[in-house]
């Protein structure tokens, strides 16, 4: 299992176990204590407060080509964020079960495009993002993260919504908040992505898990249409020219599914991570 099934899946999926939708707002603290997570204490779960500012370092160590300094810091920064859960890789079929546990559910602003684009989402027709269980009940408290307004929907509504991202070929991703629940559903893409950019681009492996599934094509039943090919997010997936068909490299696969829900011939399915010897442990 990954570590995020390791803290929150009670023995299976974390994503898929519905205790993860209601979080500590229902739990009493004492005057004055701060939030505890599985992982430790608020002060552990804090571990990457000034998260931002390193990262700014890195960059800046990167593009001064002073690399010993820029892997220094990439390094500790991967070693705090394996200390909690993080955000994972979801197909859109399992997204589909995550939204029949997960209410209330609420459209809202992509804060990744905030910050890459300096532009806000202000309506459904804008929205890409999602909150997702009982926080969504407290959205007024973070006015900031939420400027832009919410949309609160039906799991109906919001599976119609989500379908669509998936046909624009926006991958999906779950967002663990504050250690022990479930907060949000990112649909979203490269270059804009944060998590992905920061994985892909400058190796913060740590904060974005890889999915619980790799793609596979079927090359009997491939012909080489590419309605495949240009939605992947993570260079896996490939045209073999001598084939003449897709091909995905499992070991750079994050297991999305868009190639699955783009392919019209049902030539891509998944295989379980974890039952593959060689990718058991690549997450």
């Amino acid at each position: 299992m990954c570590r995020m099934c390791d803290s929150l899946g009670g023995g299976g999926t974390w994503y898929l176990n519905p205790k993860n939708y209601s979080n500590r707002m229902y739990k009493l603290r004492e005057p004055g204590k701060g939030p505890t997570t599985q992982l430790g204490n608020s002060a552990n779960a804090g571990a990457s407060e000034n998260a931002g500012s390193a990262f700014a370092r890195a960059v800046e160590a990167k593009a001064n080509g002073e690399l010993e300094t820029f892997n220094g810091i990439i390094a500790e920064m991967n070693k705090r964020a394996l200390m909690r859960p993080g955000a994972q890789v979801v197909p859109l079929h399992e997204v589909m079960d995550v939204l029949d546990m997960g209410m209330p559910v609420a459209a809202m602003m992509c804060i990744c495009r905030k910050g890459t684009r300096a532009c806000e989402e202000c309506s459904l027709s804008e929205y890409s993002c999602m909150g997702l269980g009982t926080g969504m009940l407290k959205w007024e408290r973070w006015p900031e993260r939420y400027r832009g307004g919410v949309e609160f929907l039906s799991t109906k509504q919001a599976k119609e919504w989500v379908e669509y991202w998936d046909t624009k070929g926006m991958m999906h991703m779950l967002m663990q908040e504050g250690g022990d629940f479930v907060g949000g559903l990112c649909n979203c893409d490269y270059p804009d992505c944060g998590p992905i950019r920061q994985r892909i681009d400058y190796g913060l492996y740590a904060q974005l898990v890889k999915g619980e599934y790799v793609c596979f094509v079927d090359w009997d039943k491939c012909n080489g249409c590419g309605d495949c090919l240009g939605r992947c997010h993570y260079n896996a997936l490939k045209f073999e020219a001598t084939m003449e068909k897709a091909h995905i490299d499992q070991f750079e696969c994050f297991g999305c599914g868009l190639c699955e829900t783009a392919c019209p011939r049902d030539a891509i399915s998944y295989l379980d991570r974890k039952k593959i010897p060689g990718l058991a442990k690549v997450w």
